[in-house]
């Protein structure tokens, strides 16, 4: 089911978003500058710079035209087509507010990437004199759309909002709820202790715990921040409990990440065996569920299962074509794309995986974990050049970072060996 389909008996009304992703390409392929394209237009820069970032979501239908003319393309080809449901009155936004409280909505926009027109149309059904339990509802969906969306102030603004509300009302189920939220937002942002303590709390209520797919998410969470911290032998034993959970509900896409997450934990650990029965659970899910964005990352998994076998050949193929579809799938997971520069370096196109590692590094996001891990790639990439008292210094950063998120046992004290050789279970 569509997310308008759910609002269906509502008065519609045609919008139009700017496809932000189809507009960066486009100036990437024709090798254009955004200043170019302002002066061109007839606008700021800045306002080119907010259509590409996604800041400004819509565009007038002059600027499109001058746009689509610029660009030698079709309009089409540059915006997103929804149907949006127009909640004008009180009746209008508690009825969509009652049938959104139980949908999946997440497991409803996933597949086609959605996230901006859920959002849209769950903020277009609050209101501030709706029953709270609905109000919280809500509020915890846009919270869970920041996660999907790498937005962890949506996801800390609106997960802050259901606490104070669940707290006002007295209700502990909510206030737990709310809390687990906010858990994923210190996940989010790398503040690793203090999620593993917010996520010790809220397990400690299990009765609290609405479903068994949100406790197989918190303990997946939780296992998450195990591993990023490398306490290893935590994050397995979390994670072991975590997948039969999962495998006795329902396929979700949360689901489908958690194989992904599992994955990922396992060949960190040169697990290859176990990774690759993770890796093709995780496809089985993302199948039935139409789910590309995990198939995807599957893919630059099973380029690093090559390429640690030492079949470099396979393993550019498989990094080679993960590279030519995450563009298909927007918000690809830092860790898969930092896996393809070690694919890159092992199979000797150092070059290339510092220009990737480089890249990431200069990217906008607020995830230091992943920072402080493309620094030590990046050390293992200079060494490979032969510049050894460079890569000194991205390690020094590096250990900077994981000092900082309280991750003494990713420091380093030597200039770093193969990355799956430096970690393994006691």
């Amino acid at each position: 089911m569509s997310p308008n389909a759910i609002l269906s008996a509502i008065t519609r009304k045609k919008t139009v978003l700017i496809n932000a992703e189809a507009l960066r390409r486009m100036l990437e392929e024709r090798e254009l500058k955004q200043w170019w394209l302002a002066r061109r237009i007839a606008v700021d820069r800045k306002t080119v710079t907010r259509w590409i970032s996604g800041q400004t979501r819509r565009i007038s239908q002059e600027n499109l035209d001058r746009l689509a003319r610029e660009l030698d393309c079709s309009a089409a080809e540059l915006t997103v087509e929804d149907r949006l449901e127009a909640l004008g009155t009180r009746e209008d936004r508690w009825s969509a507010a009652r049938q959104l409280k139980d949908k999946d909505v997440v497991g409803m926009v996933g597949p086609s990437y959605s996230w901006e027109l859920a959002e849209t149309l769950i903020r277009s059904a609050i209101d501030s004199d709706m029953p709270v339990d609905l109000q919280v509802a809500l509020y915890l969906k846009l919270a869970s759309l920041g996660m999907y969306q790498h937005k962890p102030e949506l996801t800390k603004s609106s997960a802050e909002i259901a606490l104070q509300r669940a707290v006002d009302e007295g209700d502990e189920a909510l206030e737990y709820q709310s809390l687990d939220m906010l858990a994923f937002y210190y996940l989010m942002i790398g503040q690793l202790s203090e999620v593993v303590s917010r996520y010790a709390q809220v397990l400690e209520r299990r009765d609290l715990i609405p479903t068994q797919t949100r406790l197989a998410s918190i303990l997946c969470n939780k296992g998450l921040a195990h591993w990023s911290i490398a306490e290893f032998a935590e994050a397995l034993e979390v994670f072991n409990e975590a997948m039969p959970i999962w495998d006795s509900c329902e396929v979700v896409i949360s689901t489908a990440t958690a194989w992904w997450l599992r994955a990922k934990l396992l060949i960190e650990l040169s697990m290859v065996d176990e990774c690759l029965v993770a890796v093709e659970r995780c496809e089985q899910v993302s199948e039935i569920l139409n789910y590309a964005k995990a198939a995807n990352m599957c893919i630059a998994i099973r380029a690093e299962i090559a390429s640690l076998a030492g079949n470099h050949d396979e393993a550019l193929v498989l990094a080679d074509r993960a590279n030519a579809v995450f563009p298909q799938t927007p918000n690809v997971n830092p860790a898969t794309l930092e896996s393809i520069a070690r694919v890159w370096r092992r199979a000797g196109r150092v070059e290339q995986a510092l220009a990737e590692i480089d890249r990431l590094i200069a990217s906008d996001h607020e995830d230091r974990l992943h920072f402080g891990r493309y620094r030590q790639e990046k050390a293992r990439i200079l060494m490979a050049l032969g510049r050894n008292d460079e890569a000194w210094q991205e390690v020094e950063t590096a250990n900077d970072i994981f000092r900082e998120l309280d991750a003494p046992r990713r420091m380093m004290t030597v200039l770093p060996r193969e990355y799956y050789d430096q970690y393994r279970l006691s």
